[in-house]
């Protein structure tokens, strides 16, 4: 790791030390058993419901006996719909996807005797797309990012091998993998609302979908408080990866390591009256990175045509974010696990390298979210989210002089890109979610799709998730 991922990580120590020194108070928990730093896997990624779960379910005998003999399955399914009625390069259109996720957790002491020993599972089927271009016909990074592509039906997303060791407050795990499992979690109310390319592109972290070979060691400080570095195999042609490669496979990518580090303080009503998120992460990928701009002529890549300059000492990066519940209906004095509440979040993600293939520079967003506001549906969250990204200087002369040599005349978008979005989350069994979302943007580029000649509108997408939880939903898994 360079130097600057080495002050990253002296910065991480520091601005955690004052959550760490003070440790979480107890509220009364009537909801799950599980601590915030404890979810495993990708369902860390999906919003669950957090509803209590009904006693009537179908096949709860055979989940109690699944889960006393130290099988805990999981299966979901997630629709995702965009649409671009007015932004981007190409507007009126849209994307689906329907994703089906099968899986387990298996807790080899139940199973064969083994204290501490867990194996995580999990395989993602998306059978059914439709338009999976729709990202390069928005265009930008905060709407057209965020359009999935994923050509392959079948994809290995988590095989590892987890060892809890010290009364479990030490876990060692190694196999294939996504460290967005891990680090970095969304602290959004809607995970689609803040894709990060910096860390998925330029870290390497790659895509949900997509798991890679991965050693991480984590030690919960508090049951709150976590600290953990890991290292990932990224491959950069990850869309046309299965994750059962053991190499690079025929997918035609390049392999680099990914060297992760963080901290991070996660606390929830069950621990605070006032629960509060902070993480702060320092990452460096050694991968081969391509100039968006310069050839090894010295010259531009649109005029000279000439191979792209390189340079192979990696990129490095840091990541910071935070949420804090701000206001209470109830003072904070109530036992109600889901209480009406404000809580406002921010995070920023900044690479120090201006030669960065991915060409994004920073990218942040900051907003608050709303939960519970009508105690009828006391599990409901609603989110008014702030985001901007800029791009490097670099990107920014590459898009301008590929708009022009393909007939486009002056182009009109600056580095920044700012974007205000609406969401929700509608829970409307303790098994199924539905999150809506609006976008309106400014400065939007045609970073994913340079060569149209097309200058890019400012203006909305939409989208819609419907998440359903089939173990929960059929009684074969419980949260609690």
């Amino acid at each position: 790791m360079n130097e600057r991922a080495a002050v990253g990580c002296a910065l991480m120590i520091a601005v955690a030390f004052p959550a760490w020194a003070e440790q979480p108070k107890t509220v009364a928990d009537t909801m799950a058993t599980e601590y915030p730093n404890q979810k495993v896997g990708p369902r860390v990624l999906n919003v669950e419901p957090a509803a209590p779960l009904a006693s009537d379910k179908p096949l709860v005998e055979q989940g109690r006996w699944l889960k006393a003999h130290g099988i805990s399955p999981h299966l979901s399914m997630t629709e995702i719909y965009l649409r671009n009625p007015s932004v981007g390069l190409s507007t009126g259109n849209h994307e689906s996807l329907t994703i089906f996720a099968v899986g387990a957790d298996f807790d080899l002491d139940r199973l064969v005797g083994l204290p501490g020993g867990n194996l995580h599972f999990e395989q993602l089927y998306v059978p059914w797309t439709s338009n999976l271009t729709y990202g390069g016909q928005v265009g930008d990074v905060l709407a057209g990012k965020p359009g999935p592509y994923i050509p392959r039906v079948s994809h290995l997303t988590l095989f590892t091998y987890e060892q809890k060791l010290l009364d479990d407050k030490l876990a060692i795990e190694v196999g294939k993998s996504n460290a967005g499992n891990y680090f970095a979690l969304p602290l959004c109310n809607v995970p689609l609302g803040c894709v990060n390319a910096i860390l998925q592109d330029t870290a390497g972290i790659n895509p949900p979908p997509y798991a890679n070979w991965s050693t991480r060691i984590g030690y919960d400080l508090t049951p709150a408080l976590r600290a953990q570095v890991g290292a990932w195999r990224s491959n950069n042609a990850y869309p046309f990866t299965n994750g059962w490669e053991r190499d690079e496979g025929d997918s035609g990518g390049t392999l680099s390591t990914l060297y992760l580090a963080n901290l991070a303080y996660r606390s929830d009503y069950r621990m605070e009256a006032y629960p509060q998120t902070w993480e702060v992460l320092a990452f460096h990928n050694n991968g081969r990175q391509t100039d968006p701009y310069f050839t090894v002529n010295g010259t531009s890549r649109v005029a000279d045509g000439a191979a792209a300059s390189a340079t192979s000492k990696g990129v490095s990066g840091l990541y910071l974010g935070g949420k804090k519940t701000l206001w209470r209906q109830d003072g904070g004095k109530g036992q109600d696990p889901a209480p009406t509440a404000v809580a406002a979040f921010a995070s920023v993600t900044h690479t120090f390298d201006e030669d960065t293939s991915n060409g994004v520079a920073t990218q942040a967003n900051a907003g608050l979210i709303l939960s519970a506001p009508f105690r009828s549906r006391p599990f409901d969250s609603y989110s008014l989210n702030f985001n901007w990204a800029r791009l490097t200087s670099r990107e920014q002369a590459f898009l301008e002089e590929a708009h022009a040599a393909a007939g486009g005349g002056d182009y009109r978008p600056g580095r920044d890109e700012f974007g205000v979005s609406l969401d929700a989350n509608f829970i409307l069994t303790d098994s199924i979610v539905v999150s809506p979302f609006v976008l309106r943007t400014w400065g939007t580029s045609s970073w994913l799709n340079p060569y149209t000649g097309i200058n890019p509108r400012d203006g909305y997408a939409a989208g819609l998730l419907f998440h359903v939880q089939f173990d929960e939903l059929l009684g074969l898994n419980s949260r609690h």
